[in-house]
């Protein structure tokens, strides 16, 4: 029996538009596969019901949420609040994009108990939103956040993305000014990254797009992190910053390795040390769940030399670091800090903004240094 989990992530994989750049799984919206989802959502939330919890965040994902119609957004909201255990502090979020808010769905949502919602903005610059494939326009971004914020729900995330192809500090300074404008509690700031199989791969192959060099990739997420440090946006993790209190408490729960159980198609769960995901083909996942069966393929148990790669990976994410029993890993460390990419504390390691910068490369080099290190293999 798994142990108790305290957050929960739904999947819903719809879209208007897929964007340019996205490799999230997401399928054209259609009504026949949506009722297809839904009929299939409510028999997995019936089949998770009785595992331990006690929901503390729940977390709804895509996709576009909100590019459902109200009766079905009513259905999910509904059939989850009957069925799952709901603690009274809970943290409620769910992601809209703008051009698919509407008043309904934001006074749906404060009536269900949803009370943080993350708008995916990315720019505030048309000709950005045009690059990336977006289905709206910056009029839709303040819009919806007003829409919001005239409901009664404060807690609000931005999404900004950097390294548009084409896109200059300047351009970048303009978005983050006109996100922090809007009286946000949160804004998450990530680096374009090109996906297999996506129009903007194969727009980069054929030459009609180019990629920022390194050095506008490091002005830009650098004068981020001042700027919003300036503006009260305190970073805690490698992409997100927020106003004093409004962490994101769902994914501080990945971040802490907490289990959480995922649901609907492409959702993954870790639970009791498993870590388990959903098949991400909305087909697949209904087959399974019209047999009364979860549709959890069980990828692998994190435990000895792979839990320690997860504890200092996920860890190295948080502004705050991690705590390290291991003397050859803190001497690893050392190294990296005299290149000003670490700082430590006696046992004590954290990222420096350079650091955070370059964090895919050091989880690379840590990863190698584990897997050849004969201590690091007695864990």
């Amino acid at each position: 029996m798994p142990k108790n989990f305290s957050s929960l992530y739904l999947h819903i994989p719809f879209c208007i538009k897929k964007c340019n750049y996205c490799g999230f799984y997401s399928l054209p919206y259609r009504e026949e596969r949506v009722k297809l989802f839904i009929s299939a959502i409510l028999k997995e939330i019936e089949l998770t019901r009785n595992l331990p919890h006690l929901i503390k965040t729940i977390y709804i994902g895509g996709g576009t949420p909100s590019c459902l119609p109200v009766k079905y957004l009513e259905i999910i909201l509904q059939t989850l609040l009957k069925n799952y255990k709901i603690d009274k502090d809970i943290e409620f979020t769910i992601e809209v994009n703008p051009g698919t808010i509407t008043q309904e769905k934001i006074n749906l949502f404060k009536s269900y108990g949803i009370n943080r919602i993350s708008i995916g903005a990315q720019s505030f610059l048309d000709s950005e939103l045009k690059i990336l494939g977006r289905i709206h326009n910056v009029k839709d971004i303040i819009k919806t956040a007003h829409i919001i914020k005239n409901s009664g729900i404060e807690n609000i995330s931005v999404d900004l993305i950097y390294g548009i192809p084409k896109q200059t500090l300047d351009n970048f300074k303009f978005s983050l000014k006109a996100a922090t404008s809007l009286e946000i509690k949160h804004i998450s700031i990530y680096e374009l990254t090109i996906e297999r199989g996506t129009p903007m791969e194969k727009n980069l192959k054929n030459g009609k797009i180019n990629l920022l060099n390194d050095d506008a990739i490091e002005q830009m997420y650098l004068f981020a992190s001042e700027f919003l440090d300036e503006k009260g946006f305190y970073k805690y993790e490698i992409s997100n910053f927020a106003r004093q209190n409004y962490e994101s408490l769902h994914n501080i729960a990945y971040w802490q390795r907490m289990a959480y159980l995922g649901l609907g198609p492409a959702a993954f769960s870790y639970l009791n040390g498993w870590r388990f995901y959903n098949p991400g083909n909305i087909s697949l996942y209904f087959k399974y769940l019209s047999k009364n069966k979860l549709p959890w393929i069980r990828e692998y148990e994190i435990k000895g030399i792979e839990e320690l790669k997860e504890k200092i990976i996920l860890g190295l994410r948080m502004k705050q670091g991690i705590t390290l029993d291991s003397l050859c890993l803190i001497n690893f460390f050392e190294e990296l800090e005299k290149l000003k990419l670490t700082r430590i504390n006696g046992n004590k390691v954290s990222l420096t903004d350079k650091g955070m910068l370059l964090s895919n490369e050091i989880f690379a080099k840590v990863l190698l240094h584990i897997e050849n290190c004969s201590v690091c293999k007695q864990v």
